[in-house]
């Protein structure tokens, strides 16, 4: 795992989840089997590809590992993840679909660069330096997702497609999964009008956006997309108009400063006064990965407070209860006294970390009925199989793994509440079965105060209006296209 990169899931708050699931499955599932398993522990710097898979080998070599645990960053677990499979070694991770930090989203500027590099050296052209010949596996496999996420077909996150990660099961969620949980609230309000505004320069946004937008409009509800750069500064007011003319339910998948900036314009606009919806993603609640909340400090707050009582936040479902509680109180015990590390004040023990506890659980599992029946643990395919397709109740609540290694999660869906200034659960969706639940006693604050959601249409008389101004451009445009054809027969 990546040591000291100050997320949540490096080493120092996730390894104490790792060793109590160790200490308990050693005792629950392998003590009869006369069997113990020990830790061999790795750490790098930061989330990319160039050490992991070194350690990886290190482990598989020197230290004949059973099973990889970790990495958590998508781009360190994309090569151990191959490597894993090539063993015939179990791997789990308690994330895997991770959004870039600051400095991978930078990074599509290097490879475009590194790319037209190795171009010209086709052509015969100075030739690059050792390390740009070294990269271009990861890097081509990059570009080539990015390039077909931009051409709008069915989004292949890293992932998705299990051929190449045989041995892999993520413990935490799958982008792919979004569509489900929106169309889960579209169907709860009615509504069958969708727009999506997607920043494309935002690499977590894009992907999020487009499996957005392949999923609903497979369901048919999505009725138009709007690309913009997030680095530019576009007008927000302009993509709001455009896109309201299709749709009054609006998702902004865009970072989160641009969340802010929209739900700002459209409050200039009117759109916050309940004939609108807006929904925005913020798969971890917290800050790691941006801003996403109203206050900046600024003149703007109290305008932006208001404005964001017109959204509804899609968010993993946290886990609780006295058993999580307890194991919240150990991890922490266990980060100080182990790792020398300090959860810092208002720090929760967070979803990842409880999914890598989850992980090592199912593995023991797997371990323990292979044994029983005589099986080979080194058999990686045969204990991840094991793993795949079955449900069971973790530290996180309800675990479902589904037939190809992907949890089926749960998530909130929270709103404003007006008074506190802070977003609150409202309502779950359930993966199990693909529902939406609202939380007993909790209702959604629509805003101006309104009881109902935003219509999927414009009401009757704000559609007429519509007609009239129709007519009335209509009528113009042909009065000036008589003049002028009067004035050219002259």
């Amino acid at each position: 795992m990546a040591s000291r990169l100050d997320s949540p899931f490096d080493l120092e708050r996730c390894g104490p989840a790792v060793d109590i699931a160790l200490d308990v499955i050693n005792e629950k599932f392998l003590a009869h089997h006369n069997i113990e398993l020990k830790k061999v522990q790795g750490s790098y710097p930061s989330c990319s590809g160039a050490i992991a898979p070194g350690l990886a080998a290190d482990m598989h070599f020197k230290n004949d590992v059973i099973a990889f645990v970790g990495p958590a960053c998508a781009f360190a677990l994309e090569p151990v993840a191959r490597l894993a499979a090539y063993w015939n070694t179990p791997i789990i991770t308690g994330m895997g679909d991770q959004p870039p930090s600051e400095g991978e989203l930078a990074a599509p500027a290097s490879v475009v660069s590194r790319m037209h590099r190795l171009r010209n050296l086709r052509k015969g052209t100075q030739p690059p330096s050792e390390g740009e010949l070294a990269a271009p596996a990861s890097v081509v496999s990059r570009m080539h997702r990015l390039r077909n996420l931009r051409k709008g077909t069915q989004p292949q996150t890293l992932f998705n497609d299990k051929g190449k990660y045989p041995t892999l099961t993520r413990m935490s969620y799958c982008q792919c999964r979004l569509p489900r949980v929106f169309t889960s609230v579209f169907d709860r309000f009615g509504w069958a009008h969708v727009a999506l505004l997607l920043d494309k320069s935002d690499l977590f946004s894009l992907t999020v956006g487009k499996s957005l937008e392949w999923g609903l409009r497979k369901e048919g509800v999505l009725k138009a997309v709007r690309e913009l750069d997030g680095n530019e500064k576009e007008s927000c007011e302009a993509l709001l108009l455009d896109v309201s003319m299709y749709a009054r339910v609006v998702i902004l998948s865009v970072r989160g400063s641009l969340v802010r900036e929209f739900l700002l314009a459209a409050h200039a606009l009117g759109m916050t006064r309940g004939d609108w919806a807006f929904l925005d993603v913020e798969i971890f609640q917290g800050g790691y990965w941006g801003e996403t909340g109203w206050e900046a400090g600024d003149e703007r707050d109290t305008a932006a407070r208001a404005a964001y009582e017109a959204l509804l936040r899609v968010s993993l479902k946290l886990p609780t209860g006295d058993r999580f509680d307890e194991f919240a109180d150990t991890v922490r015990t266990r980060a100080k006294d182990h790792y020398d590390y300090s959860f810092s004040d208002g720090e929760e023990v967070n979803f990842f970390i409880g999914a890598f506890y989850d992980g090592v659980y199912l593995l023991g599992m797997a371990l323990n009925e292979t044994l029983t029946e005589g099986g080979d643990i080194r058999d990686g395919r045969n204990i991840t199989s094991r793993m795949w397709g079955r449900d069971f109740h973790g530290i996180t609540g309800h675990v479902r793994i589904d037939p190809v290694g992907d949890r089926d999660a749960d998530y909130a869906i929270l709103d404003l509440d007006p008074v506190t200034g802070k977003f609150e659960v409202v309502a779950f969706y359930y993966g199990l079965n693909s529902s939406y639940r609202p939380v007993a006693g909790k209702a959604i604050h629509w805003p101006g105060g309104r009881r109902a959601p935003p219509p999927d249409t414009p009401r009757c008389g704000e559609a007429q209006t519509v007609i009239i101004y129709c007519f009335i451009g209509l009528a113009l445009f042909l009065m000036f296209a008589v003049t002028a054809a009067c004035i050219a027969y002259k």
